[in-house]
């Protein structure tokens, strides 16, 4: 017999901080997710931007949420909140 290779495509172009926080987001939809895990795909310092360019870019809806602890802010959190298909 014939044997023939099936070609696989990839897209090996490398995704922007903006694109590795919205595929997070998407895979947990209605889940907050901590800062923590945030700013590793986003980035140290730059994880809070990347999910303002989630909305602005992708009009994705983002919801934050800061826990407190007399006074301080102790944790802060995202959401990914889908919109309602119609």
């Amino acid at each position: 017999g014939v044997m023939t290779q099936t070609a696989l495509c990839f897209d090996t172009r490398p995704q922007s901080a903006t694109e590795r926080v919205a595929e997070l987001f998407r895979s947990r939809p209605n889940v907050w997710i901590s800062a923590l895990e945030l700013e590793t795909v986003g980035g140290r310092l730059a994880w809070r931007t990347e999910c303002s360019r989630c909305h602005t870019q992708f009009g994705m809806t983002i919801t934050k949420r800061l826990d407190y602890e007399v006074g301080k802010v102790v944790r802060s959190w995202r959401r990914y909140e889908p919109k309602a298909s119609s």
